[in-house]
């Protein structure tokens, strides 16, 4: 006899499934598996609204039992890397907060969450977590440079290689903590675009907003401006929180800089073979990069885009 399978449970287990095979393949396929890690909070979101709040805590349980099984040390990376952005997104999704805030939010209770657990585990074990993270980093420099050092690079190129992993690695032992935090914002706009693909597809209802009109909260030039003029504070316990800072916040003017080109794609019927070389030169000179953020804060002045319906975080 064939027992009745409840739409929401049926959607629990399509869901769990989707999310761990592609967790999995993030963990088991160091290279290849990066993409489907990304991914992975994308079908906790997807089924939370189609089929509501029960069924999106139901695959986030479903997945950390599994993981729990599989590697109780899986668990902390899924929850700090795909769980709270699963859950968090969606649930402002739900309450019809846009795609800008629901991405603000779900990175800032991530944020908070990985500060509460670096501050319990410094008091449970006396280790120092920046420490490790410093001894991780240089531990992966030695790693790579020893494996090129076997695959028959010369002294020459392998001493100046190394060199430049050391410059590097000291760069991001100073930004772990901005490097992290955007991330995690990458992480969920990624899900949001692959959620909007599947909602059209679906039929599903979703709020995002209309990307093309994004735009920070102007009072968000303050937090840039004294966070440039403190990196020119000597003195280390100031300039490396004003560093972050201003990484961060440098991200976001980013953000509303392409929101800015978009608009000005889509307003003069740019050709999709220059948009695509534009996006390429954008992967490859980080020159580019700046720029774009740039104009992202000269839009504060300028109001480079005629609409007047902006949508602020």
């Amino acid at each position: 006899m064939k027992l009745p399978v409840s739409g929401t449970a049926l959607d629990i287990v399509k869901g769990s499934v989707i999310t761990l095979a592609l967790f999995l393949a993030y963990l088991t396929l160091p290279l290849f598996g990066l993409l489907p890690g990304l991914l992975a909070p994308a079908p906790g979101i997807f089924y939370f609204l189609k089929g509501g709040r029960a069924v999106g805590y139901g695959i986030a349980a479903v997945s950390l039992a599994v993981l729990a099984a599989y590697d109780p040390a899986s668990v902390v990376v899924y929850i700090l890397q795909c769980g709270i952005i699963t859950v968090a997104v969606a649930e402002f999704l739900s309450r019809n907060k846009g795609g800008s805030r629901s991405i603000v939010y779900a990175v800032a209770i991530n944020v908070v969450v990985m500060a509460a657990a670096a501050v319990v585990f410094s008091l449970t074990t006396g280790g120092n977590i920046h420490q490790q993270v410093v001894k991780g980093i240089h531990n992966s420099i030695s790693q790579t440079a020893s494996l090129y050092g076997k695959a028959g690079v010369g002294a020459d190129e392998l001493k100046t290689l190394r060199q430049s992993m050391e410059q590097a690695g000291d760069f991001i032992t100073r930004t772990y903590p901005s490097l992290i935090t955007v991330s995690l914002g990458f992480i969920a706009g990624i899900n949001i675009l692959v959620l909007k693909r599947l909602a059209i597809r679906g039929a599903l209802p979703l709020y995002l907003g209309d990307f093309k009109k994004f735009k920070n909260p102007d009072q968000l030039v303050w937090v840039l401006i004294a966070a440039g003029f403190a990196m020119l504070i000597d003195n280390g316990m100031v300039k490396l929180p004003a560093l972050n800072l201003l990484i961060v916040t440098l991200s976001a003017y980013f953000i509303q800089g392409m929101a800015v080109m978009l608009y000005a794609f889509e307003r003069f019927a740019v050709p999709f073979f220059v948009r695509l070389i534009f996006y390429l030169l954008l992967s490859l000179q980080p020159f580019l990069t700046l720029a774009v953020a740039a104009l992202g804060i000269f839009d504060l002045w300028g109001d480079f885009r005629t609409t007047k319906n902006k949508e602020n975080l």
